[in-house]
């Protein structure tokens, strides 16, 4: 294993070009990855990042710590690790502690919220049920386990058309986000009905505060700024499934944060990808251009999430710190009723074996 220096780690934030960080940037965070990176491994501390989260913070996880929400929860329920830090937002982080009940998950600010998931009621779940009596519940993974809990299923982003499909009955609840239900209904081409909050049932949904931003002006006006054709075989607008539905359509291709990586990979691989503009998180396009240096990505870098820029170097070495002194962790450990956990981890399971 390659020793870790502080100069190392320099070199190494230097090497990724990254527009984003400048020498002054480099030379002022660089002491902070570095004793970070330290105590990660001296204490054997497992440290998930998201894709959305800004590249000096995703960098601090290995290759197999990174990715998307569910994909980084299944992984933290594999490792034998004891403390697990998510770098995401709250409910990705319970989400985590669902599927890991005997393990210390912690996330450096406990405050990291989510449109999707603090706007929406519980309750409303109840109130569907009261006026569609039969039809099953199938909520995103983007919600907090108390709303899971209420749940016959869950499913993401990119395994949502294949669950709701294969679920029983001709229609299906789907909570909380209203445009990723309208996306998916236009998907299932009226195979199955899909009942969501709003549709003056008296009932109120959620949206992404990030993903709802982009319009489909947007999208032509990227076209033309950036001489992005729609159907060039080289130069694609992504968009992600909780945009507008007039966005998904528009774009050359919409799926899920892998859905959309693992496009780009394989014309990457082909020699086929020039240049792309992806209608997502800031960061998530600031990641893939490390990933992939010789595409030129676009980006809207004013389209930020406030909630996943609270995850910050500060308080990560903070909680790597009390974990080695064996201080006081509960400013940042996520803690969960049992019951609440018992009744979440169902419908997630039911998930993943139907998607196995």
């Amino acid at each position: 294993m390659t020793e870790l220096t502080l100069e190392r780690v320099k070199e190494d934030l230097y090497s990724r070009k990254d527009p984003t960080l400048t020498p002054v940037d480099i030379e002022a965070k660089a002491p902070l990855v570095y004793d970070i990176l330290e105590l990660k491994r001296k204490l054997g501390v497992v440290v998930l990042g998201h894709n959305y989260m800004e590249p000096l913070v995703f960098n601090l996880s290995s290759r197999d710590e990174q990715g998307d929400s569910l994909g980084l929860s299944r992984f933290a329920a594999t490792t034998g690790a004891e403390y697990i830090i998510f770098n995401g937002v709250r409910f990705m982080a319970e989400t985590a502690k669902v599927l890991s009940p005997d393990k210390r998950v912690l996330i450096s600010d406990k405050e990291a919220g989510c449109s999707l998931a603090d706007e929406f009621d519980p309750a409303e779940i109840d109130r569907l049920r009261e006026l569609h009596p039969g039809a099953p519940v199938m909520i995103y993974i983007n919600s907090y386990a108390e709303a899971k809990a209420r749940c016959d299923i869950t499913c993401t982003s990119a395994n949502s058309v294949d669950i709701a499909r294969r679920m029983p009955g001709d229609e299906i609840i789907f909570v909380p986000d209203i445009l990723f239900a309208a996306n998916l209904e236009q998907e299932l081409g009226g195979g199955k009905k899909v009942i969501y909050p709003g549709q003056d049932s008296g009932t109120r949904g959620a949206v992404c505060e990030v993903h709802e931003k982009f319009t489909l002006d947007d999208l032509l006006d990227v076209r033309k700024s950036f001489e992005m054709p729609r159907g060039h075989p080289n130069k694609l607008i992504y968009a992600h499934w909780e945009c507008r539905p007039d966005v998904l359509r528009e774009a050359d291709f919409y799926g899920s944060t892998s859905q959309i990586s693992k496009d780009i990979g394989q014309r990457v691989a082909a020699g086929t990808l020039e240049r792309a503009f992806v209608a997502s998180e800031c960061e998530l396009t600031s990641n893939l251009a490390q990933e992939f240096p010789g595409v030129q990505f676009n980006t809207a870098c004013s389209v930020r999430c406030q909630w996943m820029a609270k995850m910050a170097l500060e308080g990560i070495l903070d909680i790597l710190r009390r974990i080695d002194s064996g201080g006081d962790l509960s400013k940042y450990e996520i803690e969960l009723e049992p019951e609440i956990m018992d009744r979440a981890r169902l419908p997630i399971e039911k998930m993943l074996a139907m998607s196995s």
